[in-house]
């Protein structure tokens, strides 16, 4: 009987010991915890003194690179895979391939970059954002942070660890001005503590032939099947921050990783040698008014799922990489560039565009729908989160 006691208090004290440890964790992660204000002012890094953009057709091309860490080789455990990072001479072959099509590249005026660490374990601590700089000494930088996290438990017997990370915008234009806009976070605690702080990256550009502003919109949306509200959050608050923006005047593009497919996705397909996937979530049909533009390739997918590494043809592919641009900007041309998903898995979408000049904004119309763009979203939100109940 005594035995079984003195077993007894020490499996007491053993589980007392774990439940201190585990909550004094717990407190000091939240004390820690990244929490950015609503609206941020960014630091840019200024290798330029170009700072007004004039007429000439403007270039831009948009990015997931995956960490360098998601070549055609990886799976990763989040998406059903298994494994978090690859060694450490196949992260460096990936990042030697990102900095060359940089380099070979660095005519494009704008460079929207997600999913770029700037100290993770999972990316061997490489400072991506000060290394690609390199790769484009003739551009200004400007990084937004969305994923702040000492350290990502998962998966168990291997953890991410620490992470930070976020998107960048490379642009051979100064900027007037660099803001981070936090989009709302919806995981209850603990979660959050250990989750991404999604955010969309904004610049304004002037213009030197007009006093309205080229706005140009970096984003990284929620991905992962438990993010579906917290996606149309985002979606619609992304919207009303571009009508706004129309209705004062200005140009206006948005380009990134959407984590949705496009409107008419179901009825394109792909040239021989891509799985296309299906059932995935869709941009709304009646998200802009008629003028806007959705902007991406019809034939090519620019993300591939990474449970697996990536077999051509039987790989499931979708388009997640696309642009918004408002109707005052003329579309010349856009396309995947069709890389193999070698560094990354999602492809560069490259696009060209004119701002036209004879397309202005300013009508009494115009400013009142400006004012009920907000309570407009929000009824669209409404309708939506009823819809998912």
């Amino acid at each position: 009987m005594k035995i079984f006691k003195r077993i007894l208090r020490i499996f007491i004290v053993i589980l007392l010991f774990i439940f201190i440890s585990i909550s004094g964790l717990l407190y000091f992660f939240t004390r820690k915890d990244y929490t950015p204000p609503p609206v941020g002012r960014l630091t840019l890094n200024n290798n330029i003194s170009i700072k007004q953009v004039d007429s000439v057709p403007l270039t831009f091309v948009s990015w997931n690179i995956g960490y360098c860490g998601l070549d055609k080789d990886m799976d990763f455990f989040y998406d059903g895979g298994k494994r978090v990072r690859p060694d450490q001479e196949t992260l460096q072959k990936n990042l030697n391939g990102v900095f060359d099509f940089l380099s070979k590249n660095d005519s494009i005026d704008f460079f929207l970059i997600q999913e770029i660490d700037s100290f993770s374990k999972r990316s061997y601590y490489a400072n991506q954002v000060s290394l690609f700089s390199k790769a484009l000494p003739g551009h200004s930088c400007c990084f937004a942070t969305n994923y702040n996290v000492l350290f990502v438990p998962l998966p168990v017997f291997n953890p991410m660890g620490q992470v930070l990370s976020g998107i960048t915008t490379f642009s051979g234009y100064s900027p007037a001005k660099s803001e981070r806009y936090s989009y709302p976070v919806n995981y209850s605690w603990p979660m959050k503590i250990f989750m991404l702080d999604r955010c969309f990256l904004m610049q304004r550009y002037k213009l030197s032939y007009s006093p309205k502003e080229l706005v140009v919109i970096n984003l990284h949306n929620s991905a992962f099947g438990d993010a579906d509200v917290l996606r149309l959050y985002e979606t619609w608050m992304l919207r009303s921050f571009l009508l706004s923006e129309f209705e004062k005047g200005n140009y206006v593009i948005a380009g990134g990783d959407w984590n949705q497919n496009t409107p008419d996705y179901n009825i394109l397909s792909f040239v021989p040698g891509f799985n296309k996937k299906t059932g995935l979530p869709k941009i709304p049909a009646d998200y802009l008014p008629k003028g806007w533009h959705i902007v991406h390739d019809t034939l090519l997918p620019t993300n591939r799922d990474v449970n697996t590494a990536y077999q051509h043809g039987v790989t499931p592919t979708t388009i997640y990489d696309f642009f918004i641009t408002s109707p005052n900007v003329s579309i010349e041309r856009a396309g995947v560039i069709n890389c193999g998903f070698e560094f990354s898995d999602h492809q560069p979408v490259f696009m060209r565009v004119r701002l036209n000049p004879d397309l202005v904004c300013g009508s009494r119309a115009e400013m009142k729908n400006a004012i009920s763009t907000m309570i407009d979203s929000v009824s669209k939100l409404t309708e939506k989160l009823n819809t998912e109940k």
